[in-house]
């Protein structure tokens, strides 16, 4: 009996050494959560065009507000500032003027203060604010909102009229179009500082929306999108459910004639290692994206020849009537695709015994023992079939009744790769992906 009691103590003494060891590892590690890309649905979004009515009026007098004298009006005030380096006068007075536009045009005004630290080639500590303009939608019972936003904030070495001051200027453009009317669902217009230093802006404000579980049906993100060789064209790129929103920026073209040339692109989650824009840190919580460029390379940005010179006005005009066009179209839509959402574990935390234990830090999921894995479905106005759970890319439940959840309550150590397929009665489907560093050294599957 001794020994017995010896073994077992033994047994549980050497498995809490591991723990600890490896919680304290990760503690001290810095780690960003990826996410893959499967494949999109091509299944055409407008199932029940009764459902599905577009005021073609209104986006027609949306369009005719937006000209060269409207955006150049934006672009001299914001390149006036310049340069908009983080920390800087010039940077606080930028965010002061978009935030009294943001009043004027009626928008409910907000600042997000933040603090962080820059990245590797900037070294200090940083402070910055966020602007947000939110125009609310008339739907009371649609909670959703569509988020379109570009960063302020510049390299020291120039104004910064394309980088991102055409990002700026399209959002404060189509803010200002947008505020002379009344859409369904909820839109709002965001300008983050921080993007040059690291993301620190959008990272911010995206711990701050996971937080409050803020349901986002679609992130827009411009970021250079006003430098034009003569090609006319402007890049689209989205994650693997947003693809039928790039549809409707090929839309906003052809049939307003706009007059670009679309090319479209792939976000893709897995590896993406916060890189690009201030889009990356909505990958990492799992909402969509979509990312707006302009189609040709432009030499002269991050440099002091980055200004008002560098910026095709006429470009820019129908770069930034195309997102608004889509803007509006995206905010009267009633149905729109499902989207799933791993909702538990969530992001930043330690789990054990299924249990929330505390944050361990940005983007990194740590699961001790078993847990029950979530998933939850938004938009969703077509029945859903069925939910299947993947791990390391292998199907191991498959749940046909919400609330759709797994117990994993697997021997695993380490990350691995947890994904989730929906799919509804039209054939649509949807995925989210997570990467979970689990440690659950002595428990398998009963």
């Amino acid at each position: 009996m001794y020994e017995e009691i010896m073994k077992k103590s033994s047994v549980s003494t050497l498995y809490k050494a591991i723990v600890l060891l490896i919680v304290i590892s990760l503690s001290a590690s810095a780690s960003s959560i990826s996410f893959s890309q499967t494949k999109d649905s091509t299944i055409p979004l407008l199932k029940n065009q009764q459902t599905n009515t577009i005021d073609d009026q209104k986006i027609n007098e949306i369009l005719s507000m937006i000209d060269q004298n409207l955006i150049l009006e934006y672009l001299k005030t914001l390149v006036g500032f310049g340069p908009r380096m983080d920390g800087t006068y010039g940077c606080e007075k930028a965010a002061q003027y978009i935030h009294q536009e943001f009043q004027d045009m009626g928008l409910k005004t907000r600042y997000q203060n933040w603090t962080s630290w820059g990245n590797n080639y900037y070294h200090h500590i940083y402070n910055g604010q966020n602007i947000e303009g939110t125009l609310p939608g008339t739907n009371i019972t649609d909670n959703s909102a569509i988020i379109f936003n570009a960063h302020y904030d510049s390299v020291a070495k120039g104004p910064g009229a394309n980088d991102d001051g055409s990002g700026t200027v399209a959002v404060l453009v189509a803010a200002y179009a947008l505020s002379h009317f009344d859409f369904k669902r909820t839109v709002k217009f965001v300008t983050f500082a921080g993007e040059e230093i690291g993301l620190a802006g959008s990272r911010a404000y995206t711990k701050e929306a996971n937080e409050q579980a803020d349901s986002i049906l679609v992130e827009i993100n411009a970021d250079m999108i006003g430098h034009d060789e003569g090609s006319r064209k402007m890049t689209v790129t989205a994650t693997e459910d947003a693809g039928w929103v790039a549809d409707i920026f090929q839309t906003i073209n052809n049939d307003y004639t706009i007059g670009l040339t679309v090319n479209r692109g792939a976000i893709t989650r897995v590896g993406h290692k916060m890189s690009g824009s201030d889009f990356a840190p909505f990958l990492e919580y799992g909402w969509e994206s979509v990312c707006c460029w302009e189609g040709d390379h432009d030499p002269n940005f991050h440099s002091a020849r980055d200004n008002l010179s560098n910026v095709n006005l006429s470009y820019l005009v129908n770069t930034t009537r195309m997102i608004a066009g889509t803007l509006a179209y995206l905010a009267d839509l009633t149905e729109t695709p499902p989207q799933v959402r791993i909702t538990s574990p969530r992001v930043g935390f330690l789990y054990k015994d299924g249990m929330k234990k505390r944050e361990i830090g940005e983007f990194k999921t740590t699961v001790i023992n078993d847990i029950w894995v979530w998933a939850e479905v938004d938009y969703a106005t077509i029945p859903i079939e069925r939910a299947e759970f993947y791990y390391d890319g292998k199907l191991v439940f498959t749940d046909t009744e919400a609330p759709f959840k797994w117990q994993f309550n697997k021997f695993s150590l380490g990350k691995h790769q947890i994904t989730v397929i929906v799919n509804d009665q039209l054939g649509r489907n949807s995925t989210d992906w997570r990467e979970i560093r689990f440690i659950n050294v002595f428990k398998k599957i009963g």
